[in-house]
């Protein structure tokens, strides 16, 4: 991932793989990292006006950057490289740059303030909605593309939860959703559906579960939905009437169960990212939280990025310093 000249950062080279973790003082830059992912996927799955929607189109420049200079994101993967370079914020389809070059060869070209999308050998005039790759995937979805495409759809950023707006509410769960949403607020939809069908979603409600109990000792054994509501039970219940509802769950428990859904149910090789992940999290869950995170990682190739001020959380990766 290279950035330049956009918000906090003017300039980004990085690499991320495994668990990774972003520090630095207030203002570094560290959710400026995150909105640029959020912003790639929404220009790639909706469209230009849906990820300036995502990220917000006010202080999109780097500070200080003269007018001359284009906000410029671009995404690496194997051979392919996407390029994609902002005159302005909340510029039409029309306005900006865009490249997808594989070795050599220039598989996408829009110029600067062109309405023309060059595609291989066609010249096509620009989408109104999508850019040149999303039209390049649904003309032709060449096979060679699928790395790329998968990696921007698969970006998951899971920002500060908002515990008693969407967690904690009491109220009847439609068991409809298989992937935790940004916001985590169908937290007990995901669970509730993949504890219903544990075959079809590979064990993810067991393997929440599991890591939940190691992170949250004496706190929970299990969650069962009664009547479409939620009951998180304690080791050694018996009594229905053991169960707590949501609202009467401490948050840190409900932190850890949103991180470690969030885990289960991206893509294998997907990247999931938290902003502030120690929110809540007293210093044994954070520590097994980001085991489990790690385990994770080396099982299904997932790429996990954490922001982060907490002493904590920094601690461990005191053996990996870069």
């Amino acid at each position: 991932l290279e950035i330049r000249h956009f918000r906090a950062l003017e300039k980004l080279d990085w690499s991320p793989e495994g668990v990774c973790v972003l520090t630095g003082a207030n203002g570094a830059g560290k959710t400026t990292t995150l909105d640029a992912l959020r912003f790639l996927r929404a220009l790639f799955v909706s469209g230009h006006e849906a990820a300036f929607d995502a990220v917000g189109s006010r202080a999109f420049r780097h500070r200080g950057t003269p007018q001359t200079e284009a906000v410029e994101f671009t995404v690496s993967i194997g051979d392919m490289r996407w390029q994609l370079r902002f005159p302005e914020a909340g510029v039409g389809m029309e306005h900006y740059a865009e490249h997808l070059r594989r070795e050599s060869e220039e598989i996408i070209e829009t110029k600067l303030h062109e309405p023309t999308l060059r595609l291989g050998a066609q010249e096509l005039r620009v989408d109104n909605v999508r850019c040149g790759l999303k039209v390049l995937w649904d003309k032709e979805s060449p096979d060679w593309l699928p790395p790329l495409v998968s990696t921007l759809e698969g970006l998951r950023i899971h920002d500060t939860y908002n515990l008693k707006e969407h967690i904690k509410r009491v109220e009847v769960v439609n068991a409809t959703d298989s992937v935790l949403h940004p916001s985590g607020k169908n937290l007990w939809s995901v669970l509730a559906n993949w504890k219903g069908a544990p075959l079809r979603y590979q064990g993810r409600f067991e393997w929440v579960m599991e890591r939940a109990r190691r992170a949250f000792p004496g706190i929970l054994q299990t969650i069962e939905f009664d009547r479409g509501l939620p009951y998180l039970y304690p080791p050694g219940a018996t009594e229905p009437s053991e169960g707590l509802l949501p609202d009467r769950a401490a948050d840190g428990l409900l932190t850890g169960l949103l991180h470690l859904t969030a885990i289960a149910g991206a893509d294998d090789g997907a990247l999931v990212a938290f902003d502030e992940v120690e929110n809540q999290l007293h210093p044994h869950a954070i520590r097994s939280l980001i085991a489990a995170m790690r385990e994770a990682t080396d099982e299904r190739g997932l790429t996990v990025v954490l922001t982060t001020h907490s002493p904590v959380v920094l601690n461990q990766f005191r053996d990996e310093p870069e």
